[in-house]
């Protein structure tokens, strides 16, 4: 089945593109929707609502249970991307379409080259596990790729302190706080002794899978 006429004045997308330099904000839309509508014409683009194209604007708890389950992969594939790693290659490896990465990562992808790069930061939200100093062990929903690094580095530590018991790498952790998608501030449990105490009362002392930047 041949696709749609593009619009009234081009034929197909491609020469949309090239008849003139596409650098309005609308132009900008326009070819980043197509990128992941290549089917549909201008006019059809032009009415689809951001919900349908980029999902990295959707707070954590307005996500569906799926959505939820790709945004994390989505989040490890941004992850291996700014290391260098193919966008295709890696959406294989999680068992996805590029579209629905490229849905769930919006902004902070773009290409250069023909070739799908990474942001160097991002503010996505995302569920994570967390010691709070006044609540013990809960899940927070961050909102940047700069608190899920530093709540990575702080999970890194806690378990490195709780098999060798050496408090001096939790001390850095003292005075940080981070504040979470609510706005509602969080300290970091850097008391050895009542780590253990929130691991044993645990049924399940494990961490929900962070993810740096």
């Amino acid at each position: 089945m041949s696709r749609p006429r593009f619009s009234k004045e081009y034929r197909t997308y491609g020469e949309w593109l090239k008849a003139k330099p596409r650098d309005t904000r609308y132009a900008k839309e326009i070819i980043r929707k197509h990128l992941l509508f290549p089917d549909k014409s201008r006019s059809q683009l032009v009415k689809l609502k951001i919900s349908d194209y980029d999902l990295s604007k959707a707070g954590w708890e307005s996500l569906t249970p799926l959505q939820k389950i790709e945004r994390n992969k989505s989040l490890q594939i941004l992850r291996a991307m700014r290391k260098g790693a193919n966008l295709s290659q890696m959406t294989k490896k999680f068992d996805m379409k590029n579209k629905d990465a490229i849905k769930h990562l919006g902004q902070y992808l773009h290409k250069e080259n023909g070739r799908w790069k990474a942001t160097k930061s991002d503010s996505l939200q995302v569920e994570m596990g967390f010691y709070d100093r006044n609540e013990g062990h809960i899940t927070i929903i961050t909102t940047s790729s700069k608190d899920r690094f530093l709540l990575a580095e702080y999970r890194d530590a806690v378990e490195k302190s709780l098999k060798d018991g050496e408090t001096e790498r939790l001390a850095k952790y003292e005075d940080i706080k981070i504040v979470d998608a609510d706005g509602k501030v969080h300290h970091f449990e850097t008391d050895l002794d009542r780590l253990y105490e929130i691991m044993e009362a645990q049924e399940e002392p494990e961490f929900l899978e962070i993810y740096q930047n």
